[in-house]
């Protein structure tokens, strides 16, 4: 193993929010270390045209669930039903242990194979089926953070018992003591309560303590449907607990916080979205699933008034694919629905640029890693995408031009194929196959 050089045209998020465009670029790493030597611009005549290769960073993705990969394209039902109907009955699978490492192993090579090279994500109730499927990231060599799902709340719907409060506690510390910062610091334990229908108080005032205590980061889902917040804030108020909203109960349970990740947001008031901008709590919009599940669209663009870091998630099953750049598109779209539901008041259109920045630089920002990964920099860590473009992929758009180039690969995947993924300057093998 030594230095190792990648050369094409390098689409590179920056600080300020940008993405510089590098034709005729070289990345140098060293594959033992798995650092980055060298960026920029190569003026060597020996060197092949790679004008139809391009260099991207790793993408992050910030929400999704293991189990559900197997449900994707049941859409019969908006979210209650439907996970009555489709999910839970997948979850409770995962506890066989043989069929969690295969689904496991299916959804990390899958995000891999899309560019995706750290991904935040749901595991099941399962304390073992969890473990297996720290133990396939691990052997993988994918950046994870991967939680069990907490829930001890009988919602009359999950189709085996639920473990105790304690037991929720228990087996998700005994999870973070073995995973948590392992593989090189590449695996991260994050404590999953599903959200506020599935958790009691207790439950959620206990998660918000140990994970806050330990440094942990947290994830869970708010304000998806509308059915969804309605069913929560009744539950809560036949339990005497007072809150004006369903982000009041995570206020008040103390889950809100810099290191909380709240996937969905769709239905906030104006109270709710100033006390996560105080939390420091982020918001992960999920626009594939939004739509798909007919939950509806997140107003971005308000939100983003609010100065909350926004991140993006595939959310798989709800999302039927693990695709960052299909997530990208429904972003973009979502942005659009949201001015024509608005009689087109003067929003901007989200761009090819802004959601490529958030999926990289910003997801890991979100993460606190972007002193690590997210974009190509000297002495980071070279989590790297290498894009091969067909014959056609000009065609369609001006090669010089970074938003140009980024629509492409949103909008029109069959103009090119991802061909190989480094994680820390090791290529990641992304072939199905079990060793």
């Amino acid at each position: 193993m030594g230095k190792k050089e990648l050369f094409g045209t390098i689409l590179n998020p920056t600080k300020n929010g940008s993405v510089e465009l590098i034709k005729n670029g070289f990345v140098e790493f060293d594959e033992k270390t798995g650092k980055i030597l060298k960026v920029g611009k190569t003026n060597s005549k020996t060197v092949k045209s790679t004008e139809n290769v391009f260099i991207i960073p790793g993408m992050v993705d910030l929400h999704s669930h293991i189990p559900q990969l197997p449900g994707v394209g049941k859409n019969a039902d908006e979210l209650l039903p439907w996970l009555k109907n489709h999910i839970f009955p997948l979850e409770v699978r995962f506890s066989q242990l043989d069929y969690a490492e295969k689904v496991s192993r299916f959804f990390f090579k899958e995000a891999l194979r899309f560019g995706t090279t750290t991904i935040v994500a749901y595991a099941s109730v399962h304390k073992e089926a969890t473990d297996v499927a720290f133990e396939v990231a691990k052997e993988i060599g994918i950046r994870a953070f991967i939680g069990k799902v907490m829930m001890d709340r009988d919602m009359k719907r999950y189709p085996e018992e639920l473990p105790l409060m304690s037991r929720n506690i228990k087996d998700s510390i005994d999870l973070a003591k073995k995973w948590h910062n392992s593989n090189q610091g590449r695996l991260q334990y994050i404590f999953t309560p599903r959200f506020a229908a599935s958790c009691t108080m207790k439950l959620l005032e206990k998660t918000a303590k140990v994970a806050k205590e330990g440094g942990f980061y947290i994830q869970t889902h708010l304000a998806e449907n509308q059915s969804e917040v309605k069913f929560i804030k009744s539950l809560f108020e036949r339990e005497r607990h007072r809150v004006p909203t369903n982000t009041h109960i995570f206020k008040k349970s103390d889950i809100l916080g810099e290191k909380t990740l709240l996937a969905h947001c769709l239905y906030l008031s104006p109270p709710e979205l100033q006390l996560i901008k105080e939390s420091g709590s982020k918001i992960i919009h999920c626009p594939t699933s939004n739509i798909f599940l007919q939950s509806g669209f997140m107003p971005y663009r308000r939100y983003e008034t609010y100065e909350i870091p926004i991140g993006l998630g595939t959310d798989v099953a709800g999302g039927y694919t693990l695709s960052m750049f299909n997530c990208m598109r429904d972003a973009i779209e979502t942005s659009k629905i949201v001015n024509l539901l608005n009689d087109n008041r003067p929003y901007p259109i989200l761009q090819p640029t802004e959601v490529f920045w958030v999926s990289t630089l910003g997801g890991a920002k979100i993460l606190q890693l972007d002193e690590k990964i997210g974009s190509i920099e000297e002495n980071k860590d070279a989590d790297l995408v290498v894009i091969k473009a067909k014959p056609s992929f000009s065609f369609y758009c001006n090669m010089d031009d970074a938003n140009s180039i980024l629509q492409n690969f949103i909008y029109l995947p069959t103009t090119y194929n991802i061909e190989k993924v480094f994680i820390a300057g090791k290529e990641i093998d992304l072939n199905y196959e079990q060793n």
